[in-house]
């Protein structure tokens, strides 16, 4: 469609009605084509997993940020066009990283500190800590101790291994959405 003198949608953008949308083109010739039409799945199990995915983020951001201690923690973290909520979007989306463990010194005494870095969007909620001997019986397990930081975590061994060459460590964080990720590595 021409533009001409009598042209009733001259100068109009926008939509109109479910069938088409008028616009300007930048070389001045205005034209009227059709809205891309999107198939609509009704029931959720048939929706693409990303679909589904980022619609349970939604639902969790929704029902999290009802608590104004966590809603905070998001809204120190959001930063320019970022709110509180797509930061907690964000963070059902990405898991946490469990980054450098600290595990050179230890000898199999009882008071070896280990020290663990977990990034993730906000601080995760806990860090568990377990110590297997070579043959898969756990020496002892415990929760870690988040500092200050609120990226590095704590593990204060308790009991002796005499097996310490060949044992296990596995670290296991949980973060707000409650997605677990697991560390392990031989001594």
């Amino acid at each position: 469609m021409k533009s001409g003198k009598n042209n009733l949608l001259a100068g109009y953008k926008g939509k109109i009605g479910d069938t088409g949308f008028y616009k300007r083109v930048v070389n001045g010739k205005e034209i009227v084509q059709r809205c891309p039409q999107r198939e609509k799945i009704k029931n959720p199990q048939d929706w693409p997993d990303q679909v589904k995915q980022f619609y349970m983020a939604t639902k969790y951001a929704s029902h999290i940020l009802q608590n104004q201690e966590i809603r905070a923690l998001y809204e120190k973290v959001a930063e320019g066009f970022n709110s509180a909520t797509s930061m907690a979007v964000k963070d059902y989306l990405k898991p946490s990283v469990i980054g450098r463990v600290v595990t050179s010194g230890y000898m199999g005494r009882a008071g070896y500190r280990i020290v663990i870095r977990v990034d993730n969007i906000v601080p995760v909620k806990s860090v568990k800590v377990t110590i297997e001997s070579p043959q898969g019986e756990t020496i002892e397990s415990g929760q870690a101790v988040m500092q200050i930081s609120g990226f590095h975590w704590h593990y204060v061994t308790t009991r002796p291994n005499q097996f310490h060459k060949g044992s296990l460590i596995r670290i296991v964080s949980c973060d707000l959405p409650g997605r677990t990720v697991e560390w392990t590595r031989v001594f």
